[in-house]
């Protein structure tokens, strides 16, 4: 999309779509913190459109007025109050929406589920993930034990596939869009964040409407019981299920496939978790992501095409242009839903759209307008949207690309600026490092990390994406019709498509170095970072310029001192025992920087705790040194994220207990530990763990030689935090054994503010003299344990018996992580849910 030469960055009056985007979004972010509800903010539209009638009145008889102005601020105000009653409305749901019962069944703690039956009819395409098959349905009727009726909202439906046993996968039947369907399975509440550094995921489901989860287990669960009612739909579905054979007919090689797919109709479901991963890190990710760049080359380079087309069919000049305008915005409009229409999808055929109207009505195209147009658009359809990663990510880019390449480009030297191909290249070079510029904010506060090797890796990237795009869209088009022309558009778009993948191999493996890590969360940090961004959009008119960038040093330098006043800075000891699932895994964080890993939850075929849980709660602190991993005894479910913790982190060394163990995962991350050059210690009681002056951390157990217990788990590192008078025990997976003999030999000397309960909250630890030894009144007793598993702990004897000795019971399975803080005299819970 061509860019104005000079935008006038700040006339806001000049560009009244932007200055609505704005006033919506502020409406959205008050309601959402405020939750006046409709009836307030439906007044205050009432009383913002008396307030220019009441300054006329006043003023009727002045020669100045101030009735401009009033109208101004009026409309301003009405418009911020519609924004807020839209959010109103779409957070609060109807008598008949699904949510309703998918709340009811989490109120029961001991089900947290329904069953029900449902039908209703699906509104994306189904999308295979490592649990099953995921689809999104549009729920119409539903019944369940207490009744049946209609219904409304959305539930997000998993046919899923058997984790455990031999027996065969349910042959579910193939499901498209639009297709009428019935299902039966158990509806739940979308789950929320089990940690603090989880994508929350019910957050996510609830912006895009949907609030409910439905599992489907056998595959008479599923009845479809016709094609799409919609003519739309139908061609949606239609042109996705085309482009899906003519790929997979058409293209060879498997990788090459899922990521034209991706490219072609956002469908990522194909695409290998590293190599989206290998995109992210690249800062290419955008280029597996629908966006301009596609609305550009279908929509405008169609709107070109179809100008000598409709020519020589002897149309005059205005009919000319309504026709293709008509058919280009027809063809946008159609291709953005077959690609899901997400928020990037949206922005880029409204501008687009905007830019052809304007075009048609000979009116001048302003870039930052058809942006505000686009944002408002969103936010008045959904305006959850407004904290969706992928818009603000999308208009960061573009407000970056309009607000900074002319300020960019004017400074170039004439031997660039006078030659078209080093314009062009220094052109390329200049949008990337706008775009990344934009998006670093928001990079930084999600994601905690910039990929700079995207400022070069953009410039061959994105031509080569365009080209496999053009041709993927001509293959699919000829596809059927003219197979060998397909073939040939194939061939084109695969060697394409081998190019990017190979760009992308070059940056992981030559420029990973080059990525910032870090994550930015307070908001006048950000503040501040937006502020630079528009001194340097402003950078032609000084007064502004460095007003903008005395603000920004303001905010910046105000960042610390708001964490000093909130008492970020004074020494403390914190101890988070994440939610792992049937594991353990606890983070302890001492004075002077110090941290401790105890244990680093369980891995499998499908999950690995120390990649999906621990390794982004390190990131998300901010650490990127352990002082010591603690691996209490080597089974998996305390040791199996091990190795993904040595390749991410800097680990000063790793402790465990000596135990002898034949689970090749161990030995591979005791190899790995080897290669990476981290000592590997055994520990035993008696031993220390050098924390600093201000902290005591001593191992209590297993004696050397250990006893000659059975029971492996009795041979657990247990080992005991002391900072100031208070104190943390955590006892891996010490079984009765373990636990008698630690109370012979420290007895009352045990006695804990914080205990990390034995063997996941099992009967065969927290024996009655333990726990009298170890539980500090009105101190804290956590269970790491699983919400579901088929151990059914942990078992409510040993809870009772924490409970009874007046300590604070607190499970991973229900409460998810468990943050707590100590000042040195004192332990207080962190609420790290708000």
């Amino acid at each position: 999309m061509a860019l104005a030469e000079r935008p006038a960055a700040l006339r806001l009056h000049a560009r009244p779509a932007l200055v609505v985007a704005g006033a919506l979004g502020a409406g959205v972010v008050l309601e959402s913190h405020l939750s006046l509800g409709m009836v307030v903010w439906s007044l205050v539209v009432a009383a913002a459109a008396l307030i220019p009638v009441a300054v006329a009145i006043a003023s009727r008889r002045r020669i100045v007025t101030p009735l401009p102005l009033a109208r101004a601020v009026a409309g301003c105000a009405a418009v911020v109050a519609v924004g807020a009653v839209r959010m109103a409305a779409w957070e609060a749901p109807t008598p008949t929406d699904i949510d309703w019962l998918a709340r009811a069944a989490a109120a029961d703690t001991v089900v947290g589920s329904l069953d029900v039956t449902l039908r209703g009819y699906v509104v994306e395409q189904p999308v295979r993930v490592a649990s099953g098959v995921r689809v999104r349905i549009a729920v119409e009727w539903v019944a369940h034990a207490a009744g049946a009726g209609a219904a409304s909202g959305m539930v997000e439906t998993t046919l899923a596939q058997p984790r455990y046993g031999d027996d065969p996968p349910p042959s579910y039947p193939e499901l498209e869009l639009g297709d009428r369907v019935e299902l039966e399975g158990r509806l739940r509440a979308p789950p929320g964040r089990r940690n603090p550094a989880d994508f929350d995921y019910a957050a996510y489901l609830a912006r895009l409407g949907v609030g409910a989860t439905l599992r489907i287990t056998d595959e008479a669960g599923v009845r479809v019981l016709g094609p799409a009612h919609s003519a739309l739909t139908a061609l949606v579905a239609d042109v996705q299920s085309h482009t899906r054979r003519a790929v997979r007919t058409h293209v060879r090689g498997e990788e090459t496939r899922a990521v034209l797919l991706a490219l072609l109709i956002a469908d990522r479901s194909g695409v290998d978790p590293e190599t989206r991963d290998a995109f992210a890190r690249t800062g290419l990710a955008h280029l597996l992501a629908v966006s301009g760049l596609h609305i550009v080359l279908v929509g405008l380079v169609l709107y070109q095409l179809l100008r000598p087309s409709l020519v020589r069919l002897g149309l005059g000049w205005r009919a000319v242009e309504i026709a293709r305008a008509g058919v280009t915005l027809a063809i946008l409009a159609i291709y953005g839903l077959v690609t899901g229409g997400s928020p990037s999808v949206v922005r880029a055929v409204v501008m687009a759209g905007a830019m052809v109207a304007a075009r048609t009505l000979q009116r001048p195209a302003d870039a930052l307008n058809g942006l505000g147009l686009a944002a408002a658009i969103l936010l008045a359809w959904r305006p959850t949207a407004l904290v969706d990663i992928g818009f603000q990510l999308s208009f960061a880019a573009v407000g970056a690309l309009v607000l900074l390449s002319p300020v960019v480009m004017g400074v170039l030297p004439d031997a660039v600026a006078t030659r078209r191909w080093a314009r062009a290249g220094a052109g390329m070079l200049v949008a990337s490092l706008c775009a990344t510029l934009g998006t670093a904010p928001v990079l930084m506060y999600h994601f905690g990390q910039v990929p700079v090797g995207g400022l070069i890796l953009n410039v061959p990237g994105i031509p080569v994406a365009n080209v496999a795009l053009g041709a993927g869209l001509g293959m699919a088009a000829t596809a059927g019709p003219a197979p060998w022309v397909a073939d040939a558009f194939a061939a084109v778009a695969e060697l394409a498509m081998q190019a990017l993948l190979a760009i992308n191999d070059a940056g992981v493996r030559w420029l990973d170095w080059s990525i910032l890590h870090g994550y930015v969360t307070r908001p006048t940090t950000i503040v501040g970072m937006v502020a630079a961004l528009l001194a340097l959009a402003a950078w032609r008119a000084p007064s502004t310029r460095w007003r903008l960038l005395a603000a920004c040093a303001g905010c910046i330098a105000a960042g610390p001192w708001a964490g000093v006043a909130a008492g970020e800075s004074a020494p403390r000891m914190e101890a988070v025992f994440l939610d792992v699932g049937q594991g353990d895994a606890a983070v302890l964080t001492l004075p002077g920087d110090r941290h401790v890993l105890v244990d680093v939850g369980p891995r499998d075929a499908r999950w690995d705790a120390g990649a999906r849980t621990v390794v982004p709660h390190l990131r998300r602190q901010g650490i990127h040194r352990l002082d010591a991993v603690v691996i209490t005894h080597p089974h998996a479910d305390h040791f199996g994220g091990l190795e993904a913790v040595l390749l991410a982190t800097r680990v000063r060394r790793v402790l465990v207990n000596g135990q002898p163990a034949d689970h090749p995962m161990y030995h591979r991350a005791l190899r790995t530990a080897d290669s990476l050059g981290v000592p590997v210690h055994q520990a035993g009681a008696g031993d220390t763990i050098d924390l600093g002056p201000s902290v005591r951390a001593r191992f209590l157990s297993p004696r050397s030689p250990p006893p000659a217990w059975d029971d492996p788990n009795d041979g657990s590192l247990v080992l005991r935090v002391q900072y100031g008078s208070t104190s943390i025990l955590l006892t891996g997976d010490a079984e009765s054994s373990a636990e008698w003999d630690l109370v012979e030999r420290y007895g009352p000397a045990l006695r804990s503010d914080v205990v990390k309960v034995g063997h996941h909250g099992s009967r065969t630890s927290s024996t009655e003299a333990f726990v009298d030894r170890a539980a500090a009144r009105a101190g804290w007793a956590v269970v790491s344990v699983a919400r579901r598993n088929r151990y059914g702990l942990p078992d409510e004897e040993p809870l009772a018996r924490w409970a009874g000795a007046g300590a604070r019971v607190a499970l991973t399975s229900s409460a998810g992580a468990v943050w707590l803080r100590s000042d040195g005299s004192g332990v207080r819970r962190v609420a790290w849910t708000e």
